[in-house]
């Protein structure tokens, strides 16, 4: 009985990888939109019916596929951290990270941070823990700058924004104040912003080439104004 139980996990383990694996390359070839549950089942060979005792329907496998895409993501990203290392060289390395798994992988970045897929809304209970794992760590790092130069030229926040930056931050597990955790949000829309601008080519062809040298000018401009290290080069 043991050995079986062992057999139906590692059969389950095997079906999930090939549903991952399939439903990447149909994000690759045709888009979010026109993922296809019965098309996986023809390219794993088996019938409609195997695949839906593990994915039920396309909104499933659009958020088994976003969920999968922000955890490699955050693992990417993540490993780069050396947490022995000063701020300002730990944050450069989550952000040049991050900027690498996109660019390796596009059609899975749009899958997190594209244009929203119609009809489909990911569920929070699902995504939110993957999907803030290295936004978590940014504002963990800004937030050990102090206030750097963000402090005296950041305007307040309004009573209600407060309140919800309060409960996103401490969901996460930082200690920032309101206008620090709306400044660390706003770079870190700066930062999604620039890697998609490079990844889906809105840089046009004679500036696509130099997206590293645009994320070390961000890098080198936030580290700074948040007191991460002043005047920080890679």
């Amino acid at each position: 009985m043991e050995r079986q139980r062992r057999t139906h996990a590692e059969a389950r383990t095997r079906m999930r990888e090939g549903i991952l694996r399939l439903g990447n390359e149909q994000l690759a070839e045709v888009g979010a939109a026109a993922l296809s549950v019965r098309g996986i089942a023809r390219g794993l060979g088996v019938a409609s019916s195997a695949i839906y005792r593990h994915v039920s329907s396309r909104d499933e496998l659009l958020t088994m596929l976003l969920v999968d895409a922000y955890t490699e993501l955050a693992d990417a990203a993540l490993a780069a951290d050396d947490p022995a290392a000063p701020p300002a060289e730990r944050f450069a390395a989550i952000a040049r990270a991050t900027r690498a798994w996109a660019v390796s992988n596009p059609a899975r970045w749009a899958l997190a941070y594209g244009s929203p897929v119609p009809g489909y809304r990911a569920p929070a209970e699902q995504t939110t823990g993957p999907g803030t794992r290295v936004m978590g760590a940014f504002l963990a790092l800004l937030a050990s700058g102090g206030q750097g130069e963000h402090g005296s030229r950041s305007a307040p926040v309004s009573a209600a924004l407060g309140r919800e930056l309060a409960a996103g931050a401490a969901e996460i597990g930082v200690d920032a104040g309101p206008e620090l955790a709306a400044a660390a949000i706003e770079a870190w829309t700066g930062l999604i912003g620039l890697i998609s601008a490079e990844v889906f080519g809105q840089l046009g062809p004679d500036l696509s080439p130099h997206g590293p040298e645009f994320l070390d000018r961000w890098i080198s401009r936030t580290t700074t104004r948040f007191g991460l290290s002043p005047g920080y080069r890679r």
